[in-house]
C-alpha cells in the first residue's frame, strides 16, 4: 500500500514540474531567437525593420510549442486546431469576439484613466506604415503568418492548455489561466511602451475567453485576430491615435 501511495505522490508532483518545463522551454526558444535576431541584425547578416523587430522570435515559439506537444504525445488538437462543428457559424463568431475587443479596449481607459495616467501605446516602430499603401498592405497580408497564427498557437493554444492543466479547468482555474496567459501576453510587447502593454493584456483576456468559450477551437480566434490586425494596419497608414 506505501508503494501505491509513494508512486501516486510522486506523479502528483511531477506533473506540474514537467508542464511548467514545457513552457519554460518554448519561451527560452523565443526569446533565444529574438535575441539572436538583434545581434545578426546589428551587423547586418539579416535585414529586419522596426515594424517587423521579434517576427523570429513568435514563429520560433510557435514551433517550439507545437515540437513540445507531439514530443509529449499531444496531437495538434491539443493546440486547438479541431474542426468547428459549423463552419458557416465561424465568421459571426469571430465577429462577436471582435466587437467585444473593441468594446474592451474602448471602455478599459474609462475605468484605468480614473486611477492613472496611461500613454497611449508607442507605434513609432510603424511610421513608415503612415500613409503609405503599399507597406499598409504588405503588412496586412505578412500579420496573420507573423503573428496572428503563431501567437495564437504560443499563448492561447499551448500556453492555455499547460495553465489549464496547472490551475484545474473549473470557474477559479478558467479566470487564472485566462489572466495569466494575459500578463504573459501583454508583457511580450514592451516593445510598445506600457500603454501597449496595457492593450495588449486586454487583448489577451478577450483572446483568452473567447478561446475558452469557443471550445478552445483556435481557428476562430485567429480569424479574429486576424480581422483585429486589419483594423491596426487601418489605424497605422491613417495615421489615428489608439485607443489607450
Amino acid at each position: 500500500m506505501s508503494t501505491v501511495s509513494h508512486t501516486s505522490n510522486t506523479s502528483i508532483m511531477t506533473k506540474p514540474t514537467e508542464l511548467f518545463i514545457d513552457i519554460m522551454i518554448v519561451f527560452a526558444v523565443s526569446g533565444l531567437a529574438f535575441l539572436l535576431e538583434d545581434f545578426a541584425n546589428a551587423r547586418g547578416w539579416i535585414v529586419v525593420g522596426a515594424e517587423a523587430r521579434g517576427f523570429t522570435a513568435v514563429l520560433a515559439g510557435a514551433l517550439a510549442a507545437v515540437g513540445v506537444v507531439l514530443a509529449r504525445g499531444g496531437t495538434l488538437a491539443d493546440l486547438g486546431f479541431r474542426q468547428p462543428k459549423r463552419w458557416a457559424t465561424v465568421p459571426f463568431q469571430a465577429a462577436g469576439i471582435l466587437l467585444a475587443f473593441i468594446a474592451a479596449e474602448a471602455l478599459v481607459p474609462l475605468f484605468v484613466s480614473a486611477f492613472i495616467s496611461v500613454p497611449e501605446p508607442d507605434m513609432s516602430r510603424y511610421d513608415s506604415i503612415s500613409g503609405n499603401m503599399a507597406a499598409a498592405i504588405a503588412l496586412a497580408l505578412i500579420l496573420p503568418l507573423t503573428a496572428s497564427i503563431p501567437e495564437e498557437i504560443i499563448y492561447r493554444g499551448f500556453l492555455m492548455g499547460r495553465l489549464s492543466e496547472i490551475f484545474g479547468r473549473d470557474k477559479g482555474g478558467a479566470a487564472a489561466t485566462v489572466f495569466v496567459q494575459a500578463l504573459v501576453f501583454g508583457s511580450i510587447h514592451f516593445q510598445w511602451g506600457i500603454g501597449g502593454m496595457i492593450m495588449t493584456l486586454v487583448m489577451g483576456i478577450v483572446w483568452g475567453t473567447a478561446y475558452l468559450l469557443c471550445g478552445r477551437n483556435l481557428w476562430i480566434v485567429i480569424l479574429a485576430h486576424s480581422a483585429g490586425h486589419i483594423l491596426f494596419v487601418t489605424q497605422l497608414y491613417l495615421g489615428a491615435s489608439f485607443t489607450i
